[in-house]
């Protein structure tokens, strides 16, 4: 009992309270046995490690909060353009997603500053300004070499991956957006951002990984544009970013179409067009995806894979009641396939899968088969392929890793293994009776490479991850030219 007394103090209770304590809730730890005590003691501190670490994480969340805000209302008392946001970061491919990225970049006539909405990061708009984006590759070539072309005293922070440099254009002309710049023909992981970007800043965090000042924007003063025209050598020959969307109108010759996207390269450029071309409509909530009703089509981007989430009937009870509620007139799967033997980015349909030993949540459920393809084929894309594809309970990263550690132990057995999102689109069209196109790009990283060395190489592996990302355009060109 003096143990609990002398806990107590240590707490800081008065007389009266730790007697009360003592009296009433710790009669039943009343005992001499020293285990007893001791359970009693680490008990206690547990529960004490447990308060302490929820209010500490308040306390920091609300200093984090604080030191935005203030920083937000001093950047707006300087002339910047910032905005106040929350993003999404995807583990799967290290990025960001700005959420409303299209309300953000609006303009809005008769309003000058923004408000701070508590949302997780800030960041601005340089429409007076351009970012010299430094980042850590592991498939890029580094751009460290520009750093000494760089003055030492302008503006810069440093961010997760890298480093920002600032600098004022003083040119009179945009600067516009450009990703991944060619410098001797060799493409480097240097970016220039412009008038049509948000650029994340000090003091932002995003999944714990800061980004602090080198030179304080306080403090320091950027760099003229005007002083630094190797910058805009640079660019001269390049096209900005989004000018490869110019002239792209965005339009099937559908309407009342589900289409599903589970994966997050897809879904971004597909967010792209949806959100940057045009308002879409609408948006309604589903899992922890939306589904942005767009040209009376129905576009579901998870944002989440499908294979993590764990309750699947809930998936299919939500997706069940979404269905008979908008009665599309098909279900399209947008979605990518490895394949040991395929050529990289071939699209074709596919119409049966069967799902891994390994994907206990649909085998002890007698609702799901095992075994599943399209009764109705909406349109024939280059091809159906007739070979099974295995759904297997993995990201996309891991589908990849599975797929090659398979190659490695039999290069003669033909391997396609492909994301849940197909064995839904199958199951969903079969169960509602109406037609469904699992349209998928191919991706295989034990290729041969252009100068006919396989593919087993790490330089060649990152050529086919690159590959990947640019023939992502291959399935939108396609999926537009089905209908």
């Amino acid at each position: 009992m003096s143990l609990i007394y002398n806990i107590c103090f240590l707490i800081g209770m008065n007389k009266k309270v730790k007697q009360y304590v003592v009296s009433n809730y710790f009669k039943s730890f009343n005992s001499d046995n020293v285990f007893i005590n001791m359970v009693c003691l680490l008990f206690i501190i547990a529960a004490i490690i447990i308060c302490m670490y929820f209010l500490y994480r308040a306390i920091s969340n609300a200093l984090y909060m604080y030191r935005l805000k203030t920083d937000f209302y001093k950047l707006q008392d300087m002339g910047i353009n910032v905005k106040n946001y929350n993003i999404l970061y995807y583990k799967e491919i290290k990025k960001k997603y700005i959420l409303n990225r299209l309300k953000l970049t609006k303009e809005v006539k008769g309003v000058t500053k923004s408000e701070f909405k508590n949302k997780n990061v800030i960041g601005f708009i340089p429409d007076n300004y351009i970012v010299i984006d430094i980042d850590k590759n592991d498939t890029l070539k580094s751009a460290n070499f520009l750093i000494d072309k760089i003055p030492k005293d302008t503006v810069c922070e440093k961010t997760p991956n890298g480093y920002h440099y600032y600098f004022e254009n003083d040119t009179g002309k945009p600067i516009h957006t450009y990703v991944q710049l060619k410098i001797n023909n060799e493409v480097y992981a240097v970016d220039i951002l412009g008038v049509d970007s948000v650029v994340t800043m000090s003091p932002s965090n995003i999944e714990g990984k800061n980004y602090y000042w080198i030179n304080s924007i306080f403090t320091h003063t950027p760099a003229k544009l005007s002083e630094n025209m190797w910058i805009v050598d640079l660019i001269k020959d390049t096209k900005p970013f989004n000018s490869k969307f110019n002239g792209f109108e965005f339009k099937i010759n559908i309407t009342g179409a589900f289409i599903i996207m589970d994966n997050i390269h897809i879904e971004d450029n597909f967010r792209f067009f949806i959100e940057k071309t045009r308002e879409y409509s609408k948006k309604i909530k589903l899992l922890y995806g939306t589904i942005y009703v767009y040209d009376d089509n129905y576009y579901f981007m998870t944002r989440n894979s499908f294979c993590k989430y764990k309750n699947k009937k809930k998936i299919l009870s939500e997706l069940t009641e979404v269905i008979e509620k908008i009665q599309p007139v098909c279900i399209i799967d947008l979605s990518i396939i490895y394949s040991n033997y395929l050529i990289p980015g071939r699209i074709f349909q596919v119409k049966s899968c069967i799902i891994c030993n390994e994907f206990k949540n649909y085998k002890n459920n007698d609702f799901f088969p095992n075994y599943v393809e399209t009764k109705n084929v909406y349109k024939k894309t280059n091809y159906i392929i007739d070979d099974t594809v295995t759904i297997y309970n993995y990201d996309s990263m891991e589908l990849k890793n599975k797929m090659y550690d398979m190659t490695l132990k039999n290069n003669t057995d033909k391997i396609l293994i492909g994301p849940e999102s197909i064995y839904i689109t199958m199951l969903l069209s079969n169960y509602f009776n109406i037609p469904s196109v699992c349209n998928t790009m191919t991706y295989n990283p034990e290729y041969k490479n252009n100068t006919g060395n396989t593919g087993n190489t790490s330089s060649t592996i990152n050529n086919n991850n690159k590959i990947q990302k640019d023939d992502n355009k291959k399935i939108m060109t396609n999926f537009m030219s089905l209908f």
